[in-house]
C-alpha cells in the first residue's frame, strides 16, 4: 500500500467514525439507532472509546463514572475530540435504558433523572453549536431518533407553555430546538432553551 494513502487512512481512524445512513462507518455523522434485533454496526468504533459503558449497557445499567465519561464529551460539543462518536453512543444509551425501564414496569428514579440529565446536555449541546451547523443538525437528528424509538417515559420537563410537565422521552428537546432556531447570540439561545424545557435556571 502506498505511503500517502497508508498514513490517509491512519488519520481517518484517529479521527473517530460513527455511522451513515446505510449503517457503515463513517467520519462526521450521527450514527442511527439499530432496527429492533439488529446490531448496532455502526458503533463498532465508539465501543472500543466508550467500551465500559456499551459492556455496562448489555446488562442494562450504566455505572456512574463510565456515564461521566460520556456526558464530559457531549458536554464539550463539537469540540469534543470525537463529538460524532459522543453524541451517538449517547442517544444509543438514552434508547437502550429507556426500553429497559419500560419493560421492568417501574419508573427506576435514578434512571429516569439520569435521562433527564442528558436531555439537558442534548439542549446544551444544541444551543452552543449554532457555529458549526452540521454537528447541530446532529444533534437535532439523535434528539429525534430517540423521539421516535425510545418508549414513552414520564420525565420532568416543560410544555409549549413553559409550564411543568411531564413528557416522553426528547419530545420536550425537539420541541424546544424548533423554537430557539430563529434566535441569535449563543447566550440567548441556551436561557431560552432551558426555560422552554426546565423553568427558569439560575
Amino acid at each position: 500500500m502506498p505511503l500517502v494513502l497508508r498514513a490517509s487512512l491512519g488519520l481517518a481512524l484517529l479521527a473517530g467514525f460513527t455511522c451513515s445512513d446505510e449503517g457503515k462507518p463513517s467520519a462526521g455523522a450521527y450514527c442511527k439507532l439499530p432496527e429492533e434485533g439488529q446490531a448496532p454496526a455502526c458503533l463498532q468504533f465508539a465501543q472500543h472509546t466508550y467500551t465500559e459503558f456499551f459492556s455496562g449497557l448489555a446488562q442494562n445499567k450504566v455505572s456512574d463514572a463510565e456515564a461521566r465519561r460520556l456526558e464530559a464529551d457531549v458536554e464539550k460539543g463539537a469540540q469534543a475530540d470525537r463529538p460524532y462518536e459522543a453524541l451517538s453512543t449517547l442517544a444509543y444509551g438514552y434508547y437502550r435504558l429507556a426500553r429497559a425501564t419500560s419493560s421492568q414496569g417501574t419508573a427506576d428514579p435514578e434512571t429516569l433523572a439520569r435521562l433527564e440529565h442528558w436531555n439537558e446536555l442534548l439542549a446544551k449541546a444544541y444551543a452552543t453549536s449554532a457555529r458549526d451547523p452540521g454537528y447541530r443538525e446532529a444533534v437535532r437528528e439523535a434528539a429525534l431518533d430517540v423521539h421516535r424509538r425510545a418508549p414513552p417515559l414520564g420525565l420532568h420537563c416543560t410544555d409549549s407553555g413553559g409550564n411543568p410537565a411531564r413528557c416522553d422521552s426528547t419530545e420536550a428537546v425537539v420541541r424546544a430546538m424548533g423554537e430557539v432556531r430563529d434566535t441569535t447570540g449563543v447566550r440567548g439561545e441556551i436561557g431560552r432553551l432551558f426555560d422552554r424545557l426546565f423553568g427558569t435556571r439560575p
